[in-house]
């Protein structure tokens, strides 16, 4: 019974907690908006008596006398000098995502000075995004994240406009957003909005610095790039690769992995990320293509610390969105294309017959009842190993063939009842159907798949069993 209340106490100092800190972001924001007026008043006022009581006898050029101050440490780079500067702060670039790879790349493109920055998001803030998403903090949660994001940004640079999009970017909305930026940012991990944002950067001939992180592993490359005004190194006509000149097809669902349910080490995408934001950089000082990753292809491996660069293909001069003839004069469907779902959300599968499906409260109930089912954890071993039903027997998907599908076989002809769980009930549902199509008949009827998996199980059954 203490430890009852305890838990109560816990529960609600907890979530007094969460709204103090809300309360103080109020405050904060409420705080850097007066800031931000008292400054510019001040700074009317002051170049106003100087104006009248003093000739100044500094010439500062093109940038005033914040700017110099604030952005002197890369003003001095010979590449970027006053000039290049002033291009950083008359940009505009539009991330599409504010997560792994949006967050770091915001960071930088806000701290260097970019005149505008768009950043879209459909999502809230979880508390699992905070290894990896450095705008958002544990008061952010359940908050938008684009809104989260842009609060930040305008926390690190005042100077600067910030506007957040709480939209899932689509084939309706994607032109109308894009045509106030230079450049675009494709900081999503889904495969249909990837074809969106190639198509989109075809269309509005913007340059697409597209990035990607699973596990411990980033790639980072521009589609879409075209040279102008670089004609003696690539010609007048040259032009980088898009999306589907690299990969003309979409992949299948099933093979496209994401770190919700692959997992990711949060400095990956951080690093990715940074690197988008400095190809970003050097397009908006419009280097010379041959230093920007225009038919080439970065690759950076954190488990032994090696990074490559590898060719693409050229453009394809029948390219059916970046030839010279497009078949592709419109954004489409993508979701359709793809035949997957714009967001990095699991697919929810149903490929097993009701008769095979089972409840999680149903699952509580067999065990104590003593019926005593045998419970096939098909979630890889590091997860096994996070967190699982007492009493589970762990059996990884992605090992479950030749000799260990047999071994599981054997386990399951012995049993009465054999039940599959995963995280959200997807790959269990994959387990179990390589199960019951090598069951006789009359033996099909004892495999059951626990319908959401563990997701279910923590809402419905155990709400101390953790979700991730």
């Amino acid at each position: 019974m203490k430890n009852h209340q305890k838990m109560e106490q816990l529960n609600a100092l907890e979530n007094e907690i969460k709204e103090l800190r809300k309360t103080l972001m109020e405050k904060e924001r409420d705080f850097e908006k007066l800031r931000k007026e008292l400054f510019i008043n001040q700074t009317e006022i002051t170049a106003g008596l100087q104006s009248k009581e003093t000739e100044s006898m500094v010439k500062c050029g093109q940038l005033p006398k914040w700017a110099i101050e604030r952005y002197s440490r890369q003003i001095l780079l010979r590449d970027i000098g006053v000039s290049g500067q002033a291009r950083i702060c008359q940009a505009r670039v539009l991330i599409v995502g504010a997560g792994g790879l949006g967050c770091p790349a915001a960071v930088y493109l806000a701290a260097a000075g970019v005149g505008e920055i768009g950043i879209i998001d459909y999502d809230v803030v979880e508390i699992t995004n905070i290894h990896r998403q450095i705008l958002h903090y544990e008061y952010d949660e359940n908050t938008s994240k684009a809104e989260s994001a842009a609060a930040t940004l305008r926390s690190i640079n005042s100077r600067i406009k910030v506007t957040s999009y709480n939209v899932q970017l689509d084939s309706k909305n994607a032109l109308e957003i894009a045509k106030h930026y230079d450049v675009i940012l494709d900081c999503t991990d889904n495969v249909p909005t990837r074809y969106l944002l190639s198509d989109l950067s075809c269309l509005t001939k913007l340059p697409l610095i597209s990035g990607s992180a699973l596990k411990m592993e980033g790639q980072l490359t521009i589609y879409g790039y075209r040279s102008d005004t670089h004609t003696l190194q690539k010609g007048s006509t040259y032009r980088g690769p898009c999306y589907r000149c690299v990969f003309p097809s979409p992949p299948a669902p099933d093979a496209v992995g994401s770190c919700s349910a692959h997992g990711v080490a949060g400095p990956v995408p951080g690093l990715i990320g940074t690197l988008q934001a400095m190809e970003a950089i050097k397009c908006i000082l419009d280097v010379s293509p041959r230093k920007l990753l225009v038919e080439r292809m970065f690759i950076f491996d954190a488990e032994d610390m090696t990074a490559k660069t590898v060719q693409l293909r050229k453009r394809n001069s029948m390219c059916a969105a970046c030839s010279d003839s497009p078949t592709i004069t419109h954004l489409v469907d993508y979701e359709a294309y793809c035949r997957a779902p714009a967001n990095d959300k699991e697919l929810d599968l149903h490929i097993l017959p009701k008769c095979n499906r089972i409840s999680a409260p149903e699952v509580s109930q067999l065990l104590k009842e003593k019926v005593d089912p045998y419970i096939v954890d098909v979630r890889a071993d590091a997860e096994y190993q996070m967190c699982h039903i007492v009493g589970a027997n762990n059996w990884p998907i992605e090992r479950l063939n030749g000799e260990n599908l047999d071994r599981l076989m054997k386990v399951v002809e012995d049993k009465e009842i054999v039940v599959f769980i995963c995280r959200r009930g997807n790959d269990s549902q994959l387990a179990a159907k390589m199960v019951l199509d090598m069951l006789a008949t009359d033996e099909r009827h004892k495999v059951r798949d626990v319908i959401g998996g563990l997701h279910a199980w923590a809402s419905d059954v155990d709400n101390t069993f953790p979700i991730y």
